[in-house]
């Protein structure tokens, strides 16, 4: 686990990831070394989030990364901050897990990319990750990760 010292907000959303991934799988997971507070409704909807569920923000020098538990989904985001080098952090913590890259894709939204990830957990237990990140220059500098749990039938 990286020191508050190091810890960047896309190292700390890819630390979140990694989290949720493992609670899917049914592992322990590390929590953070940054105590997270609530956030309000208004915040859960800037970025299209329903009324319900859970949301936690954990504060990083000049901005927070948040999370988002509803359901079988978890949300992962961060506005600013290093949202340039966010998808480098997820994807080299994806190293670790069995991954496939199912999609890299547009947006609608000029400089916006979406990419997509099934993740084997073992236990018949997989994840479906959808990755909206922005390219350098864009005028929404966010990054987002969406986690939603899966369970293989046979």
């Amino acid at each position: 686990m990286t020191g508050v010292a190091q810890l960047t907000p896309s190292k700390l959303a890819a630390q979140l990831v990694e989290g949720s991934l493992a609670h899917i799988a049914g592992s322990p997971q590390v929590q953070p070394p940054i105590a997270p507070v609530e956030v309000t409704n208004i915040e859960r909807a800037s970025v299209g989030l329903a009324s319900s569920g859970q949301t936690m923000m954990y504060p990083l020098g000049p901005t927070g990364v948040f999370i988002d538990l509803s359901g079988t989904q978890a949300t992962v985001w961060f506005v600013g901050g290093d949202f340039d080098r966010g998808l480098e952090e997820f994807e080299a913590m994806l190293r670790s897990q069995r991954a496939k890259r199912l999609k890299d894709e547009a947006s609608q939204e000029s400089r916006q990319r979406t990419r997509s990830y099934e993740v084997e957990l073992g236990g018949g237990r997989l994840a479906h990750v959808v990755v909206e990140y922005a390219e350098r220059g864009a005028a929404r500098e966010r990054f987002l990760v969406r986690i939603g749990a899966q369970v293989r039938r046979n």
